[in-house]
């Protein structure tokens, strides 16, 4: 089997349903067992484990578990009661406090899928009750989920990490502003569409002191973040031991200080955490045998020259590079795009003036924005369950959005202080 018949096959089952992991392992299996070859099929649980044996991704499953403690530990409602009083009167405010909510729980959850499966659910039923049209109240939540997977802790920071040997620390000081951004960006086309469409405003009593009682409720998941990223920029711990101490945290919070917790949902927490945990390491396990076939038929020198030979201008590599990475979010989950392609593609965004961690937030985002498109967005898929509400439809409504989210790796990629400014000055890289 050559390249052309292992992309046919893996095409032909993507097409079909079967899961991407599958997906990625039958298609490597059925091209070694073809190769003539059988010493390449025992070599591909070894090229697997390898894949997966990085210490940093020890981190993901702690991450997935804090996040899994944080939202049963109702920090969700704590978050919305906070940010409804901060913006929740202005036109358009209940979406604005989408958006705004996901800003902050983004710091909890650390993936798109946990901030949908979070908040999906409580704004969607509450902004049609309201008045917003579903198409509307769908694209809100889809979009401002994205924010999740920037915003440390993101396991998809974790992956490039471990993938590219770079710095965690680096990369999660130069996610905050290009997630801000897109969240600016966000409540800005909200505040734009909420004023076109006349959407309704929310009376919300607002004073002093409820302020202060609404702060004190979201503080503790407010601090989260704060506290693992300036954690690891101290050298107080490594990312992994920030992840551990997330948990204890998490616990701690949950259990003695809010009492929302109770041991006996510590066995559904943990095995929620548990299965989402393997479905990544399994994504993770599938995309290094994948990249071991493309090592084999030479696909990283082929792609290399074939940009290399596109033009020296480099605004214009950067264009293609956008448009291949976006190209990818359509058809590849992020962590396959990053660990497959992010290597080839990294000695030309150098030679393009791309800084790695800028390049790294750049892949990220990219490949990020593809979750909320067809064929293969799971985040999509998610809200449309959620909303009841068609592909096609919820499509269109995102269309304002994906538009500021190409605005926002545009400023990644011509405004590097947007990216190394924090980092450069905690002095994690020069």
């Amino acid at each position: 089997m050559d390249i052309f018949g292992f992309t046919v096959l893996f095409l032909f089952l993507l097409a079909v349903g079967m899961p991407i992991a599958f997906v990625m392992l039958a298609s490597s299996t059925a091209y070694f067992l073809l190769s003539g070859n059988p010493v390449f099929l025992r070599m591909l649980p070894e090229r697997m484990m390898n894949g997966v044996d990085a210490f940093v991704l020890m981190a993901i499953p702690f991450f997935l578990l804090t996040g899994e403690i944080m939202n049963r530990a109702q920090l969700t409602d704590r978050l919305f009661h906070f940010c409804n009083m901060i913006i929740g009167r202005v036109r358009g405010g209940l979406a604005q406090v989408n958006v705004l909510a996901s800003v902050m729980f983004s710091g909890v959850t650390g993936v798109a899928l946990g901030d949908v499966a979070a908040l999906g659910k409580m704004f969607i039923p509450a902004m049609e009750r309201q008045g917003y049209d579903r198409g509307f109240t769908a694209a809100v939540t889809a979009a401002s989920s994205l924010i999740g997977a920037i915003i440390p802790p993101s396991t998809m920071i974790i992956v490039y990490c471990a993938t590219m040997n770079v710095s965690v620390g680096a990369m999660f000081m130069a996610s905050l502003l290009p997630g801000l951004a897109l969240g600016v960006l966000q409540m800005g086309t909200v505040q734009f569409l909420a004023w076109k469409r006349q959407y309704p405003k929310v009376e919300v009593e607002v004073s002093p002191r409820g302020l202060v009682i609404g702060f004190r409720d979201a503080f503790f998941a407010i601090l989260l973040p704060v506290i693992m990223i300036r954690g690891i920029a101290l050298g107080w711990f490594t990312p992994t031991e920030a992840a551990a101490a997330t948990v204890v945290y998490s616990l701690v919070i949950g259990l003695f200080f809010l009492r929302t917790l109770k041991i006996g949902q510590l066995p559904s927490i943990l095995t929620t955490a548990t299965l989402d945990s393997a479905r990544l390491f399994l994504i993770i396990a599938g995309a290094s045998a994948v990249s071991w076939v493309f090592a084999m038929e030479q696909l990283p020198i082929t792609v290399q020259h074939l940009f290399a030979g596109l033009s020296d201008n480099t605004v214009v590599i950067v264009i293609v590079l956008i448009g291949f990475f976006l190209f990818l979010g359509l058809w590849l989950d992020p962590s396959i795009a990053i660990i497959l392609f992010g290597p080839v593609a990294l000695p030309l965004a150098v030679k393009a003036g791309l800084h790695p961690v800028q390049f790294g937030i750049f892949v990220i985002t990219s490949c990020v924005i593809g979750t909320l498109t067809p064929p293969v967005g799971n985040v999509i898929f998610a809200v449309s369950n959620i909303s009841n509400l068609g592909i096609g439809q919820l499509g269109r409504a995102l269309i304002p959005f994906l538009i500021g989210g190409v605005a926002v790796l545009l400023l990644i990629c011509f405004l590097p202080d947007l990216t190394l400014m924090l980092p450069r000055r905690a002095g994690l890289i020069q």
